[in-house]
This record gives structure tokens, C-alpha cells and sequence, in this order.
């Protein structure tokens, strides 16, 4: 890779693993991969022909969105993307900064993440991070200092991809003790009979093959 050493790439997911633990403002890390995984089910409500009512994120990194759909399957679909479509957009946001667009990809998600505030975000933890995240975005960029945004743009990325696996692991563990709240995973259930530990296994065994292409990928 080209756009940043990968021994930088290392100690940025070592950071991804430990700044997001800490107390009280570690959350606030987590919550851009939050955001992807309910964009996610807002995005699949849309293309079955449903509808998105809101959107909430909260200050423990969880968040959720309701919908309204058609059919049982589109319920299924809605329930079921979330995990596998934050993972597959760390892969391409991966892609994008290794052809350079680093500024783009700041940009790209401040704009996404400010036409979901205006259109589902409904609760003000919610609406206070997206306007926080986008604005200091919006500063890297004006400042123009073309080190300082790829360093975001690649500390966002590795910090997505990371959560992306980390959570589908949390999910994995709530199916097993706590099969009643465990998320997507006790929705899914609920839809489909199955047990939701073997959903859990499945959004795991999807994140963990999605953060391996991201791993070939940066090694060539």
C-alpha cells in the first residue's frame, strides 16, 4: 500500500482495540461504526420499498433504527444486513484510500452521516455526535493539511474494520447469555426460528472473512 506505511496501519488497530475501552469517551469511537451498521438497515428498508422511521444512537455505542416493512422477508433483510454491510464498507472505504481518496472519503461520510441526522437521527445524543463528527471533518478539510487527513481518514477506517469484527463478537457472546437481548441477533431469531447463536456464529464468520480480504488486500 502506498497511501500509508502498514507498520502505521498496525498501530492504528492496536488503537482501535484499546482507545474505544476506555471510559466515557472511548464509546464515542465505536459509535461511527454504529452509525454504518444502522445506515445499513435504513438502506435495505428503502430498496424493499419500506420506510425508516429513525434512527437513535447512544452514548454506549449501541444504536437502533426502526423501520417498517412489507413482508416477512424484507423484515429478515432489514434485520440481517447490518453486521455484514459495515464490514463490507470498511473493505471498500480501505479501497478508496488506496487510491488516494482520502479527502473524499472524509468528506463522502460527513455527508452521509448529515443527511441521516436530517432524515432519521431523532435523539439528541445522536444528533450531537453526528454534528461533532462531521464538524471536525469538515475542519480537517478546510485546513487542507493533506498528513492530518490521512491520518483520520486511515485512523476512521481501521477503527471501523475493527469494530466491525469486535461487534459481531459481543453479539455472538449476548446470543449465548443473553439470548433475549442480544440485538439483531434475538430479531432474526424471532423472524426465522433459528437460534440466534447461530446467527451470531454467522455475522462473525462474515466479519472475520471480510477483515481477512481487508489483511490480503493491504499486503499487496
Amino acid at each position: 500500500m502506498t497511501f500509508l506505511s502498514i507498520p502505521l496501519i498496525y498501530w492504528f488497530a492496536g488503537l482501535a482495540l484499546v482507545l474505544p475501552r476506555i471510559p466515557v469517551i472511548g464509546k464515542w469511537f465505536n459509535i461511527i461504526n454504529t452509525a454504518i451498521h444502522e445506515l445499513g438497515h435504513a438502506l435495505m428498508a428503502l430498496i424493499l420499498d419500506g420506510s425508516v422511521k429513525k434512527i437513535e444512537l447512544f452514548n454506549d455505542a449501541s444504536g437502533t433504527t426502526t423501520t417498517s416493512t412489507k413482508t416477512k422477508f424484507g423484515s429478515f433483510l432489514v434485520a440481517f444486513i447490518g453486521y455484514p454491510f459495515s464490514s463490507v464498507v470498511s473493505l471498500f472505504i480501505f479501497y478508496l484510500l488506496s487510491v488516494g481518496y482520502d479527502k473524499g472519503f472524509l468528506l463522502g461520510i460527513s455527508i452521509l452521516f448529515f443527511f441521516m441526522l436530517l432524515l432519521w437521527v431523532r435523539n439528541i445524543y445522536g444528533a450531537l455526535w453526528v454534528i461533532i463528527f462531521c464538524g471536525i471533518n469538515v475542519y480537517l478539510i478546510y485546513l487542507n493539511k493533506v498528513h492530518y487527513i490521512k491520518i483520520a481518514a486511515l485512523l476512521y477506517a481501521v477503527f471501523i474494520a475493527v469494530d466491525a469484527v469486535y461487534s459481531t463478537l459481543i453479539v455472538l457472546y449476548l446470543s449465548i447469555k443473553q439470548k433475549d437481548k442480544a440485538g439483531d441477533t434475538t430479531l432474526m431469531k424471532k423472524i426465522t426460528g433459528i437460534p440466534a447463536f447461530i446467527w451470531g456464529l454467522l455475522f462473525v464468520g462474515i466479519a472475520v472473512f471480510v477483515f481477512y480480504e481487508i489483511i490480503c488486500f493491504l499486503a499487496f
